[in-house]
């Protein structure tokens, strides 16, 4: 009897630990289903774009120091507004080499185009390279995408009126980041320039429509970029390198020598190469401005 009393006493703790466990599981879940979810924490938050103001423009972010651009454009040039009935000035074209050279140049350029600037240099030397057979002749054609361009080139004949175009040139394409016309002043100074025949001339509208009409002749041509060059009548557009020209010039003056040992005039063996080089576009090229050196005798 007292084995069996035992027995019954054992089975009453156990079964009492065992509830007292299922209570204690219970009211430990509850909380953790009932408690609500945590807020955001506060850094996190911060971190959000936040909305952009209705009609403004995305924020620019930079890098190395860029900086967004001024809330205002930079005033534009002072502008000389030319007449589309305004004749352009007839003034010879800044050359080197004689006029009765067998193979005519043409660098047609832009004093704020830094191919332009390359080309420059090393061109100087073609005429010397080809001793009284090789005429190189500057053309202007100041594109619409450089602000200061067009007053550059206007300045250029300005200088070149008074005999000084080289060494204008030389400082333009030294300081093309200053072309503006406060700069082309103190430049024309610098070369001893008379002030006011350079004031006069680089406002004059006939040098300036004769910029315009070489740039425009020279697009025609479907030259529209600079630099650009015509070997009697040969296009290239762009720069490759001083020794393409170079050989672009031995070949003309060896297709110029074969037509005059035939009996052509110079004038005549040179207008040959031209329409050769340009087939149906040449007889518009000899009427340009491109054309004129072409046309003397």
């Amino acid at each position: 009897m007292r084995s069996a009393a035992l027995v019954v006493a054992f089975l009453a703790v156990a079964g009492g630990f065992f509830a007292l466990g299922r209570f204690t599981a219970s009211q430990s879940a509850a909380p953790a289903a009932t408690a609500p979810a945590p807020t955001a924490a506060p850094a996190v938050a911060a971190q959000r774009p936040q909305p952009q103001p209705a009609g403004q423009p995305p924020a620019i972010f930079r890098v190395d120091g860029d900086r967004p651009p001024a809330a205002r454009p930079p005033p534009p040039p002072p502008q000389y507004p030319v007449p589309a009935d305004t004749k352009p000035a007839t003034d010879p074209s800044p050359s080197k080499g004689p006029a009765n050279a067998k193979v005519i140049v043409l660098e047609v350029s832009d004093f704020q185009c830094p191919v332009c600037k390359r080309a420059y240099e090393p061109l100087r030397a073609l005429a010397d390279d080809f001793p009284g057979m090789v005429r190189l002749v500057f053309k202007q054609n100041p594109l619409d995408m450089h602000r200061n361009a067009w007053n550059a080139a206007a300045a250029s004949m300005a200088a070149a009126r008074q005999g000084k175009f080289d060494a204008f040139a030389d400082i333009l394409f030294q300081n093309q980041s200053s072309l503006d016309e406060a700069s082309l002043t103190r430049f024309s100074q610098q070369i001893g320039l008379d002030a006011a025949k350079f004031r006069k001339d680089y406002e004059d509208l006939t040098v300036r429509a004769r910029a315009k009409a070489e740039g425009n002749a020279a697009t025609a041509m479907g030259a529209a970029g600079t630099p650009a060059f015509f070997v009697n009548g040969q296009m290239q557009v762009g720069w490759a390198s001083y020794e393409a020209i170079k050989q672009m010039a031995q070949q003309e003056i060896q297709a110029v020598d074969a037509l005059m040992a035939q009996g052509r005039s110079l004038k005549d063996a040179r207008i040959e190469r031209v329409k050769a080089n340009l087939a149906d576009k040449a007889d518009a090229f000899l009427a340009s401005p491109l054309g004129s050196e072409y046309r003397q005798p």
